[in-house]
């Protein structure tokens, strides 16, 4: 039996991982038909497929830092970003400095220090992304993002919000609006689906194309 290979870099992570919420709406379809009126349960299929798009931008964010920081730190005429170079003072003390010198590990060290701090993490949502992105020398992502694709800063802003409020409503309050009494079930749809898978490939579309990254 041949082993399948695994995904080599952020944008195979990512291809990956928006198929898997792509296959959800997918399997919406295939339960119920394109011409009988779909069971109420199978609208958690949305649910989960809105859940893994925002998951999928989470790791595609989260891998492509990791993949910049160690190009910038493997070019040694690069000059590292400033937020950069804070933080790997803050992972790594003058004396581990020095011990890294000494044995020529520090790219390992701090893609360690890195991926350690980056589990604690969640790159989801607005602010999130954005300082994510300040590591590798990104001031403003979402400013950059928007004019590669053409689109409103505001509007991509605001949907990407919009879309990682209801990933966190679903996961975290089964997608019930509390506020109500009594408590109601927030709805699903298809459209709302693939309206947050198309919204997370546009940004990651966008990402891929940011000039000196």
């Amino acid at each position: 039996m041949v082993a399948r290979v695994g995904p080599t870099n952020a944008h195979d992570i990512f291809l990956r991982c928006i198929e898997r919420a792509r296959n959800l709406v997918r399997l919406h379809e295939a339960a119920h038909g394109k011409a009988t009126k779909p069971e109420k349960y199978l609208s958690d299929a949305h649910r989960a497929a809105i859940v893994l798009a925002i998951s999928a931008l989470d790791a595609y964010v989260r891998t492509y830092v990791l993949e910049q920081i160690r190009r910038l730190l493997n070019n040694r005429t690069a000059t590292l970003p400033g937020k950069l170079a804070d933080q790997i003072k803050r992972f790594l003390d003058p004396d581990q400095l020095l011990d890294a010198a000494r044995k020529d590990d520090l790219l390992d060290r701090v893609e360690k220090a890195f991926k350690r701090d980056f589990e604690k993490r969640s790159f989801q949502g607005v602010r999130a992304i954005a300082e994510g992105l300040e590591f590798v020398g990104v001031s403003d992502v979402f400013k950059e993002v928007a004019s590669l694709s053409g689109e409103n800063e505001d509007n991509l802003r605001k949907e990407l919000e919009r879309f990682t409020q209801r990933r966190h409503a679903i996961a975290h309050r089964g997608d019930y609006d509390f506020s109500q009494n009594p408590t109601q079930e927030q709805p699903a749809t298809k459209k709302e689906a693939n309206d947050c898978i198309r919204l997370v490939v546009l940004i990651v579309d966008g990402m891929k194309g940011l000039k000196g990254l």
